[in-house]
């Protein structure tokens, strides 16, 4: 029995549970749909965290400062990074779309124009990583030890972002054509290589010198270009295939920018990348409130966020169908099966994270132990599970009908929520409560909480006027 199948039969286990009126009437073929292209992507989401969480916990055997370090140069690195990861939301929406319309040359272009671009942005980032690593981290305000730390574990990742740039952009490409799995199968098998060097290189086993944080950081970045060449391979000599196309991109013929489609990649994937820069900037403006409170407050929070990673993940997985079928459905101008695909993600999101929820109340305690043994990062962070299961019905919702919106081209209106979610509410809220009135941790993570209720009920809103179904990407 097949992956797939077992959560076909899961999703109709659910509704005899009692569920139906939650899962809504839903076509059996939009269920398998969905979970085609969902379940990959979740497999590949819990194995990019578990890329992070077993750096995480390597490093947490060095102690606070170490987990400090990591955690913030690895915040800059995702604000650095952002950049791609947006150009890979408007690259995917518009491959679905041409993909929906019949026109896989159109999509073919607009892939190569996003690489094309993506090189020109990594570039920069890695310039400017290079030479301003140690005073990025000193100026989020860490310590000495942690500025040297974090330092080092940035300039190495972030210099060599341009192998991240070809996963997402990469990725993104091959999921806006229905493929999940093939970078499901390219993250899987750059874990196990990461496993190793992070095993070798951050305590100095079979020899190796031990670079501690910094190793972690070489661990990730050699993993991921292994996983970047494979996926170049993929894309520009093996070829892939749908039920009604097959693409292989022509690198030569990508040599050169196409203005009109680069303007309409640009319409989508620049709204995208800004919200995804704003937000990682309000995420680690966010540590930089946490850790005025200390290095063992910042620590708790990071190993809670690395946690409650694997709570959103499957979140993000049916976000990941929503944007591909809402574009493909769009794009064919089935506005009806494209807003169905929307719901059943959320649906079936909410109902994960719920569960969720229960155990993160139940046995938060335990799961923090596994990070660390300090008694007061374990207290700490054993609080700020409540918060973060508190929020877990928020995020699914925020998460589903953001990506969604997305992939209708909606992606100027998800930005202007973001901002109000992230900096008003997130580092406003958390500010007044945390530092302003004095209540420490639990007062900034009240702002954690404003922020996921504030952009979940306007993600909603939007989604509801049905103005996202009549943008012309």
């Amino acid at each position: 029995m097949t992956l797939t199948t077992l959560m076909t039969q899961a999703g109709r286990g659910l509704k005899g549970l009692g569920l139906s009126r939650v899962l809504g009437n839903q076509d059996a073929g939009l269920m398998q749909q969905l979970y085609n292209l969902a379940w990959p992507s979740l497999i590949e989401n819990l194995l990019q965290t578990l890329l992070t969480v077993v750096d995480l916990i390597f490093v947490g055997r060095l102690g606070a400062d170490a987990v400090a370090a990591a955690g913030l140069g690895a915040q800059i690195l995702y604000v650095l990074i952002s950049l791609f990861g947006g150009l890979a939301v408007g690259n995917t929406a518009l491959v679905a779309r041409f993909i929906g319309a019949g026109k896989p040359k159109d999509a073919e272009l607009v892939a190569r124009q996003a690489f094309i671009l993506g090189m020109i942005i990594s570039l920069v980032v890695g310039v400017f990583a290079f030479f301003f690593s140690d005073k990025i981290i000193w100026i989020m305000g860490g310590s000495s030890e942690v500025s040297q730390l974090g330092g080092g574990f940035l300039k190495v990742t972030a210099t060599g972002s341009f192998v991240l740039m070809f996963m997402l952009v990469g990725g993104g490409t091959l999921r806006g054509a229905g493929d999940t799995r093939t970078p499901m199968k390219i993250t899987g098998f750059i874990n196990i290589i990461n496993i190793i060097l992070s095993y070798i290189l951050v305590f100095g086993n079979f020899g190796f010198p031990a670079l501690g944080v910094v190793g972690s950081a070489w661990a990730q970045t050699i993993a991921r270009a292994i996983g970047s060449g494979l996926m170049l391979y993929v894309l520009f000599v093996r070829g892939f295939n749908g039920r009604d196309f097959s693409m292989r991109l022509n690198w030569l013929a990508g040599l050169r920018f196409d203005r009109p489609m680069l303007q309409r990649l640009l319409n989508i994937g620049g709204p995208a990348a800004l919200e995804q820069v704003i937000f990682n900037l309000g995420f680690a403006t966010f540590a930089v409130l946490t850790i005025r409170l200390g290095t063992n407050d910042l620590a708790a929070q990071q190993i809670v966020f690395n946690i409650a990673q694997f709570s959103f993940m499957p979140a993000i997985a049916f976000g990941v169908a929503a944007t591909t079928l809402v574009g493909q459905n769009l794009g064919a101008g089935n506005l009806a099966r494209a807003e169905q695909s929307a719901n059943l993600s959320m649906r079936l999101a909410v109902i994960w994270q719920g569960m969720m929820a229960l155990v993160f109340v139940l046995w938060g305690h335990y799961l923090i132990a596994i990070y660390t043994s300090d008694v007061q990062v374990i207290a700490l962070g054993s609080m700020l599970m409540y918060f973060a299961a508190t929020g877990q019905v928020f995020q699914a919702v925020a998460i589903t009908i953001g990506a969604a919106l997305r992939g209708a081209g909606d992606t100027r209106v998800v930005l202007y929520i973001t901002v109000a979610g992230v900096w008003l509410m997130r580092l406003g809220v958390g500010w007044f409560f945390g530092l302003h009135l004095g209540w420490g941790l639990g007062g900034v993570w009240m702002g954690w909480l404003a922020d996921f209720v504030t952009r979940a009920v306007l993600v909603f809103i939007r989604y509801h006027t049905g103005k996202w179904k009549l943008i012309t990407a």
